[in-house]
């Protein structure tokens, strides 16, 4: 199976997520991008705090209200590696080699999340209320290790919903970050690990990044424009 990814140097991006958390530039070519974006604009959409709900189209939601008037901070995509392209990026041979170079073997499970988030002027009190908690700085523990590949279907800065993350915050975490809350407030994310640390992940749509998610990670709130990114979790 040809890679989508040709010029990458598979050591190189191991041992940049190993010391650092994430490697910045596995990036989609804009074909892919665009048979993704061109399913994304299609498909019946559920809201993050109502999977069950009714759907809607991307094209219902104005300034982050869906046409029934509901406040909608995320639409998510049901199964989107029903969409050829998105099943190319989780089979990418290149792709799969860093996820098993890094984790040491085969993921035993993979979970793929194709999502709208949009802009609006929702203040972030509400945007936790409605299960938009990603805006924390948090870090992930569902499972003893696990790699992230994202990629940005979007022009995507930090007023459309950039991804931000603490570098090297993957490892020598104190005792009181690891047996608390996987949250933490910015103050004290900067306080353990220096603000220097800290990068937002600006790009034209295609930018892919992949990351080791037990760092502390949050997402922009967008307030300008909408971010449609793909994101594949290997699992160990």
């Amino acid at each position: 199976m040809p890679t989508l990814f040709p010029q990458a140097n598979v050591p190189d991006i191991v041992q940049s997520i190993h010391d650092e958390a994430v490697f910045i530039g596995l990036n989609l070519p804009g074909y892919v991008v665009d048979q993704i974006r061109e399913f994304a604009l299609s498909e019946p959409l559920h809201a993050i705090y109502d999977p069950t709900g009714p759907t809607f189209q991307y094209s219902d939601v104005k300034d982050g209200v869906a046409a029934d008037g509901r406040l909608m901070p995320i639409g998510g995509i049901t199964k989107p590696e029903r969409c050829s392209a998105v099943q190319k990026v989780i089979d990418d041979p290149i792709l799969r080699s860093i996820v098993r170079k890094y984790l040491g073997h085969e993921p035993r499970k993979i979970v793929t999340i194709l999502d709208w988030s949009f802009a609006s002027a929702m203040n972030d009190e509400e945007r936790r209320r409605l299960k938009h908690g990603v805006i924390d700085y948090h870090y992930d523990v569902g499972g003893y290790s696990f790699v992230y590949a994202s990629f940005y279907i979007t022009d995507t800065d930090r007023f459309s919903g950039a991804h931000v993350m603490m570098k090297r915050s993957h490892k020598s975490k104190p005792l009181r970050m690891l047996f608390g809350s996987a949250r933490a407030s910015p103050e004290a994310v900067y306080r353990q690990f220096g603000r220097d640390n800290e990068i937002t992940i600006e790009g034209p749509a295609g930018t892919g990044f992949v990351q080791d998610t037990s760092c502390y990670h949050r997402a922009s709130p967008p307030t300008r424009g909408d971010r449609l990114m793909l994101a594949v979790r290997f699992i160990n």
